[in-house]
């Protein structure tokens, strides 16, 4: 047998996997289209994780109905999502996970009572990955060593594997503090009594500390002293980390606030939440540098060795501002010209843009313009969107505050210095060009659709935040119109964290691949693809609803366009349940003089909501436009040249 024919389509595929490779590391972020998910409520691959050696099994729920405990989500599912090209499908290029380091794995008093760490944010190691999302064998069959080594290539694989379908991978990391790694202990016993409130959450103590935090020690919720505890070798590189976050004195240990969150005094940066532990970034803080340090020799680890292309961080406004300068500056500095491949982008939970934006800039402007974050997650836009599409049944609300939103992302505060920086990073691009536009989340947020919300409303809010500028972030389950019976509009809530492919009950991933939902995402990610000025194009506000006449209720138009003018796209929206258009008594749109509309017409190119073949003409692209737009519907024209009859 000729041996020619394997070694070909062998080395075909070996290069194509490369070439893969290579087009995401040269992929600007903002090309890219991120699906953030909640690791434990995506796909249980493995059963064999879902109670890890030692741990307390009444923290699985082998139902998969429980949020409050782990329900089987793991790596092994999602890389049987990207072998089986689900996401590609999609049109997704950057997967985003909740953290995966070793997690503490239950708490007592959190926000709503007894949860267990299902979601990653109480980290306890953060050089070892949690047993809950790793496997013993590879894809390929091959073990993996039962320790930080074994699950740490694991996750290495991981990221093989999403590179070589072209898809990037950003971490999700916490700074900003520890999970219950110690306790207080109340009674002066010298013992971690676990039912006790007082030694998971003391009082806030703005002045001095509680001196009387101890490390706890309870194995099957890995309630342990944090890790690592000194200089680690993993996947054959050494990390020199030192064993700051093991020591007690680099926490605040000041204790719980209840009213902290909403506070701009300071004490929303030095409190614990509830029982987590707060690390002192003051930089005053005799630990402050050596903080910095060890989470740099911690990150540039996974951003080189393991090879994840950026990182989302969290609670970026409860921690120390000048804590951010020093840690994306020395950051950056470790990686060298790899830096200019990455993304460091944050979560600020405000809805305020000086406050979003503030991050973006170091705490030493004027003095230094440099980027401080790449970007954030826009809050203002999420909320001024849901605003206006978020609404139980056929009722819509106002548009108007998300044309504000919008347009303040290019504006200035009363300093005249903008809110987001327009100074660019290593790679060309600046914070509003890496803006993340995204309408649901696993916090307080909540899932987009729930109890009252409609599919079609959800297909609609995918649409809009896959036509706006910014890099466009979907919430996992948002492919299939996935619904929160539990939620409600206007209430906080974590009741979207569903098991998206349980093991009985749910949908197949065919199914979802089929639904509505599904295929309007991959069309607005192959239009995107298409047209450039899809993705960085300039935004123009067209229309908002006027409230002057019905004939336009609902509405919301825009176009984004290229510098130059010379190619556009028209985008409008209908959050109506009739057809409606762009239009109100003798007003209607016209396009501005900076583009070209010279003998072009306006062609509908997709259309989201409608049904397949929906009767939409061309129009003429330099006339006063009255545009029609079906109920609950999304319609994209292009400005192009009509062939010659």
């Amino acid at each position: 047998m000729s041996l020619k024919p394997l070694f070909d389509c062998s080395l075909k595929s070996i290069l194509g996997a490369l070439l893969l490779v290579s087009a995401a590391d040269a992929r600007p972020w903002s090309d890219d289209v991120m699906y953030f998910m909640m690791t434990d409520r995506f796909n249980d691959g493995d059963p064999a994780n879902d109670v890890p050696a030692g741990s307390d099994p009444a923290l699985f729920d082998p139902h998969q109905k429980d949020i409050s405990r782990y329900l089987g989500g793991d790596l092994r599912g999602v890389e049987k999502a990207l072998q089986a090209g689900y996401f590609s499908d999609l049109g997704v290029t950057a997967l985003w996970l909740t953290p995966v380091v070793r997690n503490i794995w239950r708490s007592g008093y959190d926000l709503g009572g007894w949860k267990s760490g299902h979601h990653g944010y109480w980290a306890q190691d953060w050089l070892d990955i949690d047993p809950h999302l790793t496997s013993r064998t590879s894809l390929a069959g091959e073990p993996y060593s039962d320790d930080a080594e074994g699950r740490m290539k694991h996750y290495q694989d991981f990221v093989k594997l999403a590179h070589s379908k072209g898809i990037k991978v950003i971490q999700d990391v916490v700074l900003n503090h520890a999970g219950p790694v110690f306790y207080y202990d109340d009674n002066g016993d010298g013992t971690f009594n676990v039912d006790k409130k007082g030694e998971w959450v003391q009082p806030y103590q703005s002045d001095g500390f509680h001196a009387n935090a101890k490390w706890a020690e309870v194995p099957k919720w890995n309630a342990e002293r944090t890790q690592p505890d000194g200089p680690r070798e993993l996947l054959g590189a050494r990390i020199a980390t030192k064993g700051t976050l093991s020591k007690l004195e680099s926490y605040g240990r000041k204790g719980f606030s209840p009213d902290s969150l909403g506070k701009t005094d300071g004490e929303e940066i030095a409190c614990d939440f509830f029982s987590l532990r707060d690390f002192w970034t003051d930089p005053n803080g005799e630990y402050f540098d050596a903080l910095v340090d060890e989470f740099v020799e911690i990150y540039q680890f996974y951003l080189t060795t393991v090879g994840v292309d950026g990182l989302r961080i969290d609670t970026v406004k409860h921690v120390h501002h000048p804590f951010w300068d020093a840690f994306t500056e020395r950051l950056r500095k470790r990686l060298g010209s790899a830096a200019a491949d990455k993304l460091l982008f944050g979560e600020i939970y405000d809805g305020n843009p000086e406050t979003l934006g503030r991050y973006t800039w170091r705490s030493d402007w004027p003095k230094s313009t440099a980027p401080d974050l790449d970007s954030v997650l826009d809050f203002n836009f999420c909320f001024s969107a849901r605003e206006y599409l978020r609404q139980p049944g056929k009722q819509f609300g106002s548009p108007a505050a998300l044309e504000k939103s919008l347009t303040i992302r290019t504006a200035s505060d009363a300093n005249d210095r903008p809110y987001y920086n327009p100074n660019p990073g290593a790679d060309g691009l600046n914070a509003q060009q890496k803006i993340i536009t995204f309408i649901e989340n696993h916090d307080g947020l909540n899932r987009f659709r729930v109890a009252g919300v409609t599919e079609r409303r959800n297909r609609l809010a995918q649409g809009l935040v896959m036509t706006l500028p910014g890099i466009p972030c979907l919430y996992y389950g948002a492919e299939f119109s996935l619904l929160d019976e539990g939620g409600k509009i206007g209430e906080d809530g974590e009741t979207g964290r569903l098991m998206f492919y349980p093991r009985k009950g749910g949908p197949t991933m065919a199914e979802v691949k089929s639904s509505a939902a599904f295929r309007d995402i991959s069309k607005l990610a192959a239009l995107r693809e298409r047209l450039p000025m899809m993705r960085t194009g300039k935004w123009i506000p067209l229309w908002v609803d006027s409230g002057a006449s019905d004939q336009d209720d609902g509405v919301f138009a825009f176009a984004r366009a290229s510098e130059d003018g010379k190619n556009f796209a028209v985008v409008v929206v209908n959050a109506s349940d009739v057809e409606r258009t762009t239009s109100a008594g003798d007003w209607q749109i016209r396009l501005p003089t900076t583009l070209d509309t010279a003998g072009k017409v306006l062609r509908p190119v997709l259309i989201i909501g409608q049904g397949e073949s929906p009767e939409v003409p061309d129009i003429d692209a330099g006339g006063p436009l009255r545009l029609p737009v079906p109920a609950s519907s999304l319609v994209v024209y292009e400005g192009v040249v009509p062939a010659a009859p």
